[in-house]
This record gives C-alpha cells, sequence and structure tokens, in this order.
C-alpha cells in the first residue's frame, strides 16, 4: 500500500547553506541575504539589525559564528547558535512589529522539519504571548536595567553615588570621549583596537572564566565593531592609557542604546566605569537619544512562580543565583546598576514543554560559563567571601529601595 503523501508544506533542508563569505563576518545564513555584492550584503544586513534589533544583544546577530533565519519575505530575521539537536537563538525577533508573529511561524516550522529544539533567550514582554500561542514555556531569568534618557538629570541625592564616582575620576586626571572610526586612520584605529583588547584581556583576571564567555555576552576581535560605539576613558588628563572602555550595541535605529560590553583595568581608578557611562549618558541625551540599556540583571525578581512557566528552568536559576553569588557577585552588579535609577522590564526564556537536560549541558558549552580557572576561582571566592558582610549589605540597600 503506497503512503499517502503529507499535506504538509515542507521547507528546502538545502537552503541550509554555508556562509557567503561577508567581510569580515562569514555568516551563515538560512536564506541568501543579498543579492548584491558579499560586503554589500553585509552592511545591509547591519543596518537592518540597526533599525530592527529592540533588545540589548540583538546585534550580536552580526557575530561571525551566529546562522540566520531569515522570513521569506526577508522583512524579519533571527539568529542562533546551533549544537547538533539544539538551537539557542538570542536577541530576539529581529523585525518589524508587524512581521514578528510571521517570522516566528516561519522559523519554528523549519525547526520542526529538522527535528529541532529551539530555545529563544531575552524575550520581552511585548512579544512572549507569540511564543506561549505557539506552545512554549515562558520562564522569567531577569530584568532589563533601562535608564530614559529625558528624565534622567543625574542631579540631587539619587544620583550622588554617580556624581562622586565622576568628580573622583575628574580629579585623578581621567578624561572619557567617544572613538570614531571615521576620524581615524586605519593605523590609528587598529591601535585603539590593541589597547583596547589589552584593557579586555587584562580584565579576565577579576574574573573566575579563564576566558570571554560567548553568545550571552559580545566580544571584540574576531566581531568588527560595525555600527557599535567605542567610548574610553584615558588617564593624565586624555594623553595617557585606557583606563577603562564601554562598547554601545544599537537599538531601534539608534534612539535606544545598550551598555553591552564594559572592561577596565584591574588598577584602574576607583569608579572608572561608573564615569564612563555618566558621560556617555549625557552625550547621548544631548545628541536626542530617547534611553540607554544596562543589560539584564540575571535572576532579579525571578523567584515567584509565572503561570505557565518552567519550573526547572525557574529553579536552576533560583538556586545558581544563591549559589554562585560568591562567584559572579550578582549583588555587586546590581547594586552598579540601580545607581543609575533605571526602570526594569522582564526578560524571558522561552522553551519547549518538556525542558531537556541536554539543552542545559549544551548551553553551558556554547556560553562557556563553565570554563573556569581554578585559580582564579578560588581566589576570587577568597575575596568576595572576606567582603561578604559589604556584599549582604548592598542586597539589604537593593531590597529596600
Amino acid at each position: 500500500m503506497s503512503k499517502k503523501p503529507s499535506s504538509r508544506r515542507t521547507i528546502d533542508k538545502g537552503r541550509v547553506i554555508p556562509p557567503p563569505h561577508f567581510a569580515p563576518g562569514r555568516i551563515r545564513v538560512t536564506r541568501p541575504l543579498s543579492r548584491g555584492s558579499s560586503r554589500e550584503a553585509y552592511e545591509k544586513f547591519l543596518a537592518f539589525v540597526f533599525d530592527h534589533g529592540q533588545v540589548y544583544n540583538s546585534y550580536l546577530a552580526t557575530e561571525p559564528e551566529r546562522e540566520l533565519f531569515w522570513s521569506e519575505s526577508q522583512q524579519g530575521v533571527i539568529s542562533y547558535v546551533r549544537r547538533g539537536k539544539h538551537v539557542f537563538c538570542g536577541g530576539g525577533l529581529i523585525a518589524p512589529a508587524e512581521h514578528r508573529e510571521q517570522l516566528l511561524q516561519e522559523f519554528l516550522e523549519f525547526t520542526r522539519e529538522l527535528s529541532l529544539r529551539p530555545v529563544f533567550f531575552d524575550i520581552q514582554d511585548d512579544v512572549v504571548d507569540l511564543f506561549r500561542d505557539a506552545g512554549f514555556k515562558a520562564t522569567k531569568i531577569g530584568e532589563d536595567a533601562l535608564v530614559d534618557l529625558e528624565s534622567c538629570s543625574f542631579a540631587g541625592k539619587p544620583y550622588e553615588w554617580v556624581r562622586r564616582q565622576t568628580n573622583y575620576c575628574k580629579r585623578n586626571g581621567l578624561v572619557t570621549a567617544e572613538v570614531r572610526r571615521e576620524e581615524l586612520s586605519p593605523a590609528e584605529w587598529s591601535e585603539i583596537l590593541a589597547e583596547v583588547h589589552e584593557v579586555a584581556t587584562a580584565s579576565i583576571s577579576d574574573k573566575p572564566q579563564s576566558k570571554e564567555m560567548r553568545f550571552v555576552v559580545g566580544r571584540l576581535g574576531d566581531h568588527e565593531m560595525g555600527l557599535r560605539r567605542l567610548f574610553v576613558a584615558r588617564s593624565d588628563h586624555g594623553r595617557g592609557r585606557i583606563e577603562g572602555f564601554v562598547v554601545l550595541n544599537p537599538m531601534n535605529g539608534g534612539t535606544r542604546w545598550a551598555t553591552e560590553i564594559y572592561r577596565y583595568c584591574p588598577d584602574a581608578v576607583r569608579g572608572t566605569i561608573a564615569f564612563v557611562m555618566h558621560q556617555l549618558m549625557e552625550q547621548l541625551k544631548a545628541e536626542g537619544v530617547e534611553q540607554v540599556g544596562l543589560c539584564m540583571i540575571p535572576g532579579r525578581n525571578c523567584e515567584q512562580r509565572i503561570e505557565g512557566d518552567a519550573w526547572l528552568i525557574r529553579s536552576v536559576f533560583t538556586v545558581s543565583k544563591k549559589l554562585l553569588n560568591g562567584v559572579f557577585d550578582a549583588a555587586g552588579l546590581e547594586h552598579f546598576k540601580t545607581r543609575f535609577r533605571p526602570r526594569f522590564e522582564n526578560l524571558y526564556v522561552c522553551t519547549p514543554p518538556v525542558p531537556s537536560i541536554g539543552s542545559f549541558w549544551t548551553f553551558f558549552q556554547i556560553t562557556g560559563v563553565m570554563h573556569l580557572d581554578l585559580r582564579s576561582l578560588l581566589r576570587v571566592a577568597s575575596n568576595r567571601f572576606q567582603k561578604r558582610e559589604v556584599r549582604k549589605k548592598l542586597s539589604r540597600s537593593i531590597g529596600s529601595e
């Protein structure tokens, strides 16, 4: 008896193709990005993400190892990293609002055809119901800290801490400035990037990881700056070394920016990053930018059950926050970001109805979260243990605000 052909529309698996070699991105696309030249296609892609990215890490779609799924109409894109059957999607639904539902439907059809298990990170409140309607469980994993520049004056008692860091850095000769590639020669730009990389490498010494994390955090080096912005703080009234830097990711056509990467020298002037952020916010406000994002605070207000969430994932995040606070200093991170008096928006991870243990393990592998240097881990944990009373006070002060 012959098998009745399926009426279900199939997706041509041959369209999962090796990447056209964009310079220098080498981005793998599920559907062709453009019929133009490689460089032209790459620049169009950067502009598309610049215009339609809505989350602090949407711009990470331009990283070299990301794969891209374009909708049939090429009005939307989802970026992801794939390991076996596990697909980790970051940066949200990069598309105009009216096209996001169609983009998600097409992507889920694609993953079903290939028997893949997609997981979506950093999903916002305004689109999370699209995932719930598609049968996914939405579990809160943190809150995005957002500074609305129009209402942010940096005046009065609420911003006293920020002003104190700025004044201290200025007294110690620090100067903040944006570095614009178009204003420099290729040699000067390369020299700046080399110095920035040195600072980033040196900053690893204060962390338990043996190297920079991937997927959840932006990187420099093989990922060109593109349409991101770079602010640096130099010592000796602008003539000395780079003490610290902040890289901004664009969102929503440049009306919003996110402080996605920030690093400082281990012996930098105290308050360097707060100083840079204060100064760049003042500049962006003068430019008419609406908002600066300080990125997600993982685990913030995630203890309570939300209807339809995944119990296993919520439990893992809650327990991890408590166990690893001494190593990753979640309290210190939250205290730092809340000094800028942001408002908060929920962020979710959307998973299939039955979470996979394999997904957890694969996620740890691709992000490098658990790539720890034992010596650094012990040193950092010891330092944090010695300062545990200070950290408890920070946690209590945050909770009382």
